[in-house]
């Protein structure tokens, strides 16, 4: 079953690749972060720092925004993959959902970027800094899994967490690869941001931008279609298409008979 999810989230990337390329809107948002002291740039990620000044809270502002656009592209990229499965129509999705379930994932994202500072907060204030990093990944597995529920099944986003952590006891197997393949693939964007920091090149600014179009819209395309099939009609007819052979077609050979007359011309 993992094969068959990570060979179709690779389908999915390559043929929504103008989605997930659709990120890169949020590549404009780094120069107005880091023109703010209270951000810095380090492992493709946009870290805050404390900071009480006034002049910090338009940068905070700018943030929210960032975050609330981050979310809306998370939906959509959730929502690709629902419609290539299930062939849901844009017009009737985006009336009934689409405009809510973007508003439940950066609610979600903004309790939890509190929650994470105040545990990091607090984790440097008693010395307990490897406990903090822990018990905010364990958040993070507990909710992995949310923006899938809120957008698949319109779920709140008290119930997405729910149904988020069900999903890790219901496919262990598939959760514990997905958190594993994403680990490794942000591994690699730090490799290469070191390296191109040795070099005195701009390591920091092309791994943000390679988290933005690749590590997030892939994961979150790969977490969609393994949370879709936990429905067991789709879940037949996924495998069976992933698994199937793929046989190319003769392209067809379109010519002139000699007893047919040329509309113009001649025949040779």
């Amino acid at each position: 079953m993992i094969d068959v999810v990570l060979k179709r989230a690779i389908e999915e990337y390559i043929s929504n690749f103008k989605v997930m390329l659709s990120f890169g809107v949020l590549f404009l948002f780094l120069p107005l972060l880091l023109a703010f002291s209270q951000f810095f740039l380090n492992s493709g990620t946009v870290f805050l720092s404390f900071d009480t000044s006034l002049f910090a809270v338009i940068g905070l502002i700018i943030a929210l925004v960032f975050l609330y656009v981050f979310s809306f592209f998370v939906s959509l990229t959730v929502y690709s993959v629902h419609r290539d499965v299930q062939q849901i129509n844009f017009d009737t999705y985006w009336n009934t959902l689409f405009k809510d379930a973007a508003l439940k994932i950066f609610f979600l994202y903004l309790v939890l970027a509190i929650v994470f500072y105040a545990i990091s907060a607090l984790g440097f204030m008693f010395g307990y800094v490897y406990v903090a990093l822990i018990v905010n990944l364990l958040l993070a597995l507990a909710v992995m899994f949310a923006p899938q529920s809120i957008v698949l099944d319109k779920s709140t986003v008290g119930e997405s967490i729910q149904k988020s952590i069900e999903f890790w006891f219901e496919s262990p197997q598939i959760s514990f690869v997905i958190f594993l393949l994403a680990s490794v693939i942000l591994f690699i964007i730090m490799f290469v941001e070191l390296l191109l920091d040795l070099y005195g090149l701009p390591g920091s600014i092309l791994s943000f931008l390679l988290v933005l179009i690749f590590l997030v819209p892939f994961i979150e395309q790969t977490k969609s279609y393994a949370y879709l099939l936990r429905v067991a009609l789709l879940k037949s007819n996924e495998v069976s298409h992933a698994r199937a052979p793929h046989v190319e077609r003769a392209k067809p050979i379109y010519g002139t008979r000699l007893r047919e007359r040329p509309r113009m011309g001649s025949k040779i």
